[in-house]
């Protein structure tokens, strides 16, 4: 007769381990509870982020590059708007942005001393073109594109002011004293059209 295998003995499992200690699931905890956890865990993922995106960011890197390579899978926009929502935090992004146009101005430089052939100079152009861009969209004050629009106009009162003359000189009211015999005279008047 062939014998039936031995069930294998099942290790015992701490208590703590067991489903009726298990932390609260989302499928336990309320909709309105579970949005508050999650916001909750997300702000400290994002705060645990963001002081290492800026240190990035200060050496020539994206927002997207960093987000997109960090290891958690946070999701871009959620990130940017994270960062938007407090004006301090947003505050500290700008500077980022501009010490990164700094970074870029210096990595123009290394491109245009470098030793191209003759192959390379029309792809260092294409980068330098590119950075020069980029600073000066990331950052207007300093390297952005100057627009002057000059305005010659005059202006001429000398009409409005004779308009207004002949309007006037048109409305005169003439006063007429009637004297009837009555003890005090009246006065008549009367607008010329």
């Amino acid at each position: 007769m062939e014998q039936q295998p031995q069930a294998f003995a099942q290790p015992s499992v701490p208590d703590w381990l067991t489903p009726s200690h298990s932390v609260a699931t989302a499928t336990t905890l309320d909709p309105a509870e579970h949005r508050r956890a999650t916001r909750a865990l997300l702000d400290t993922a994002f705060a645990s982020m963001f002081e290492r995106v800026l240190t990035e960011m200060t050496k020539g890197r994206s927002l997207n590059a960093i987000v997109r390579d960090d290891l958690r899978d946070i999701e871009y926009d959620a990130f940017w708007r994270w960062i938007k929502r407090d004006p301090q935090r947003y505050e500290r992004y700008k500077e980022a942005k501009e010490l990164r146009t700094e970074w870029w101005a210096g990595r123009i430089v290394e491109i245009a001393e470098g030793e191209d052939s003759v192959e390379d100079v029309a792809r260092s152009k294409l980068k330098i073109d590119t950075y020069k861009w980029l600073m000066g969209a990331d950052n207007r004050k300093q390297y952005g594109d100057v627009k002057q629009l000059e305005v010659t106009q005059s202006i001429s009162i000398t009409a409005a002011l004779e308009q207004a003359r002949s309007r006037l000189l048109t409305d005169v009211t003439t006063v007429d004293i009637v004297d009837d015999g009555v003890d005090t005279p009246r006065i008549k008047h009367s607008i010329d059209d």
